[in-house]
């Protein structure tokens, strides 16, 4: 799917606001085209959602440590994997917040983003950088978030290895990838090289604080089971999300290449909405600055026409289970096809 996006766009850190036009088969008559203009537009403010999630986080971390110190290591294994959830929301977040989405105030937006970024230990430039080409290049070589799954050449056994890396190690494994992308893609403008300095600077501070706070009080203990593992759980998450997105998938088109849910249940709603509808990825990729709370009304318009090339499900767990198999030989992108056909 490689395209006509400006290369300057991308080097500047700038998300497309649509993909390449010979990646998208649809067409959209001037009817839908209007309703998909009148949901781009934003309202609201992220400040309750995120101190809503921040919440989440304290009373399952706070649960986890007690349970554990009660020697109910079970239940406080299940309240860690519910705060990873929570910490999860933290990269949903930062995702948004690239595109300028996740708040209409853009200084909301930016701080919101900075600081989950510090949190995922992603500093939301290089985030911003990467997620550029993932979008302006999907699935092909050039997507830097899903090396080396797009890679022909590369090995079975390797691509099995950074699957299980990053999907047990993802918390350290994904912060990798995204510093490995400041290489391989496109030169870095010198006010984006600044930004970049700046956002793992801070990230050292935050985090070398953080490490400096809890040995000097021996909080070691309550910072492993109450933090560590739900934050190993987020990035788990994280990657069984990306994957579920993408993995597997050889199509020439955003449409093919992508795995969207479009629910119709309450329970798989609501589930679709804890993510913030990024479970709409085909719907986010085709019109990637519709406000995640506008992607649900945007699949309708976008999917109105059924193509059973296009992967559509009806719950997260239907898209999950679909990808699963696909574990077994991880590989993204329509140039493997032409490599399995040699």
């Amino acid at each position: 799917m490689a395209g006509t996006i400006p290369t300057e766009i991308l080097l500047e850190g700038e998300i497309p606001t649509e993909p390449p036009s010979q990646v998208v088969r649809q067409k959209l008559d001037s009817r839908s085209r209007d309703e998909i203009k009148k949901l781009h537009a934003q309202y609201g403010s992220a400040v309750l959602r995120q101190q809503l999630n921040n919440v989440g986080i304290l009373i399952s971390c706070g649960l986890a440590i007690y349970f554990w110190r009660q020697g109910l290591w079970p239940l406080a294994i299940v309240c860690a994997a519910i705060g990873g959830h929570f910490f999860h929301t933290k990269p949903l977040s930062m995702h948004d917040a690239s595109h300028g989405t996740l708040d209409p105030n853009r200084r909301r937006n930016n701080f919101f983003g900075i600081v989950c970024g510090t949190a995922a230990l992603v500093p939301l430039s290089v985030y911003r950088f990467a997620h550029a080409y993932h979008h302006g290049y999907m699935s092909t070589e050039k997507d830097p978030e899903l090396w080396p799954f797009n890679q022909p050449g590369t090995s079975r056994a390797f691509r099995l290895l950074c699957a299980f890396c990053e999907i047990f190690l993802g918390a350290i494994y994904t912060p990798l990838l995204f510093f490995r992308s400041l290489f391989t893609c496109g030169t870095i403008k010198k006010k984006l090289r600044r930004q970049i300095i700046a956002g793992y600077g801070l990230i050292l501070v935050v985090w070398g604080t953080v490490f400096w706070l809890v040995n000097y009080f021996d909080l070691w203990e309550p910072f492993l089971v109450g933090f560590v593992l739900p934050y190993f759980f987020a990035g788990m998450y994280q990657t069984l999300n990306k994957y579920t997105e993408h993995m597997g998938l050889l199509g020439d088109t955003v449409l093919s290449g992508t795995r969207t849910v479009i629910p119709v249940t309450a329970v798989n709603k609501l589930a679709s909405n804890m993510i913030q509808h990024v479970d709409h990825h085909g719907t986010h990729h085709r019109f990637a600055q519709i406000p995640f709370y506008q992607l649900p009304e945007a699949s309708e318009i976008v999917y109105g026409e059924e193509s059973p090339e296009n992967p559509v499900f009806r719950s997260y767990w239907a898209a999950f289970f679909d990808m699963l198999p696909t574990l077994r030989d991880p590989k993204v992108g329509a140039q493997w096809k032409k490599t399995d056909l040699k």
